[in-house]
């Protein structure tokens, strides 16, 4: 009987327009929320057969879409830990039981339990460990490889002395030294010139090394014969206590088992300086007998001088560059000293760049990178599911996982120190809620009538 159909259709009306109702006070309620995608209800009817004499009404239904592919506007903040992706794609985060999921939430802190960075649902922010050198090994559809952002892992770290640079003016009018040099770790040894600089071992230990220089051959245009210094490199902790001036880097006690003294010497070379520019042209290692000699890069003339310096308790040599040293009419100079490494302390700050890298910032102002961060997407994000702490999972509908770096692979670029704010219109949403409101009062007023009618055929009965 039709109107027991126009109560069912009435009452399917109303339904749906009740779902619209809740997605739009969902909108309203996150209009603020960062990385909130706005809900949308889509009807479609349901038609009975009917025949030339006769109708049956139908139905609505009510199909709840999600914009997760609409862009939200970006909002700039102060925090170096605020992300936003401008373009395609989802930061993976993880929540406490591991799970993993999608999310344009960016806004991560600090957690102070954890050390991870997690954002206002509390899922923590997941990266690929960094390997000096390397980029991340990636698979694209999964997230394998993917750890927790953690601060607490990057606190007090050493980092060993592998590099460094080292540029000087020596005095071209200096004397020649006469008799025993550095080199040859005697108490009679004399130099012309002597510095210090410091590197740190495997554990963070601050190592301060003795640099000698002595001038052994100087300029003879009728040779002709260029000049040439010596360099030496000592460990200071292994000085001696010097008598009557000596020099100080020798052990007239022969080492247990052995029968000569112990050379506390960690680099020797001569150097050999043009006389018509005063810059280094040769340089010859004598200590470590596997370091480094004068080498000239084919695209570049410059001669190219390192210093091999094995530290003490560290696994990699120091590679000292000298190449920048001079031989001048002018008194010494030191014009550069930069060497890498530091001691242990802590992180006081957390850096991202735009490509991903996460830099822990400590409090000697090293910046040391400790992961990267990928971006994962979907062929279809509208049909993603939503979980509780604004997060999506993966669903059929929506595709395989992709996971690459920022602007790889289709995905969008990250914005540092932005969040993405809610695609929620008020305006629209208002103006939504009026229309389903109407749209619900019609429908109830039809129930209403088809009711009043069929007590009228009730009475007929009577």
């Amino acid at each position: 009987m039709s109107l027991y159909n126009v109560l069912r259709t009435s009452s399917s009306g109303m339904e749906a327009q009740s779902y619209k109702l809740a997605t739009v006070a969902d909108n309203i309620a996150n209009a603020n929320t960062v990385g909130y995608k706005r809900a949308d209800t889509e009807f479609s009817s349901l038609i009975l057969e009917a025949g030339p004499a006769s109708y049956s009404s139908g139905a609505v239904t009510a199909n709840v879409r999600y914009e997760v592919s609409r862009q939200g506007s970006l909002s700039y903040t102060l925090s170096k830990t605020d992300l936003a992706v401008q373009g395609d794609g989802f930061f993976v985060v993880e929540d406490r039981n591991g799970g993993r999921f999608l999310t344009r939430a960016g806004s991560f802190v600090v957690d102070g339990q954890s050390g991870n960075l997690v954002n206002a649902g509390g899922f923590s922010l997941l990266g690929f460990p960094s390997v000096a050198g390397e980029e991340p090994v990636i698979t694209l559809n999964d997230t394998a490889g993917l750890e927790p952002v953690n601060i607490d892992y990057m606190n007090m770290r050493a980092t060993p002395s592998t590099s460094g640079t080292y540029r000087a003016n020596l005095e071209a009018d200096a004397e020649v030294v006469t008799g025993d040099t550095p080199g040859d770790n005697l108490a009679t040894s004399t130099y012309t010139i002597k510095s210090s600089i410091v590197g740190y071992d495997d554990l963070g230990h601050e190592i301060t090394l003795d640099v000698y220089w002595s001038k052994i051959q100087d300029y003879d245009p009728s040779g002709p014969t260029p000049p040439v210094w010596e360099v030496a490199v000592f460990d200071q902790s292994t000085a001696s206590v010097a008598i009557d001036n000596d020099f100080p880097y020798t052990n007239p006690n022969p080492p247990l088992g052995g029968s000569t003294p112990a050379n506390p010497l960690l680099a020797l070379a001569e150097v050999t300086f043009d006389p018509a520019t005063g810059a280094i042209s040769d340089i010859a290692t004598t200590v470590p007998a596997s370091g480094y000699s004068g080498a000239v890069d084919p695209l570049d003339p410059a001669m190219f001088a390192m210093l091999n310096i094995q530290l003490p308790d560290s696994s990699d040599p120091l590679n000292l560059d000298i190449t920048g040293t001079t031989q001048l009419a002018a008194d010494f100079e030191p014009l550069e000293v930069a060497i890498n490494g530091n001691a242990p302390n802590t992180v006081q700050d957390v850096s991202i760049a735009a490509d991903g890298r996460v830099f822990a910032v400590y409090e000697d102002g090293t910046e040391v990178e400790f992961y990267r961060l990928p971006l994962a997407n979907v062929p279809s994000p509208d049909q993603l599911d939503p979980r509780p702490g604004n997060v999506y999972g993966i669903t059929v509908q929506s595709g395989d996982l992709r996971v690459a770096l920022p602007d790889d692979a289709g995905n969008g670029s990250l914005v540092v120190g932005a969040v993405e704010q809610s695609n929620v219109d008020l305006a629209i949403e208002l103006t939504d809620m009026i229309v389903a409101q109407r749209a619900y009062t019609a429908n109830s007023r039809t129930f209403q009538a088809g009711d009043e009618l069929l007590e009228v055929l009730v009475n007929l009965a009577r």
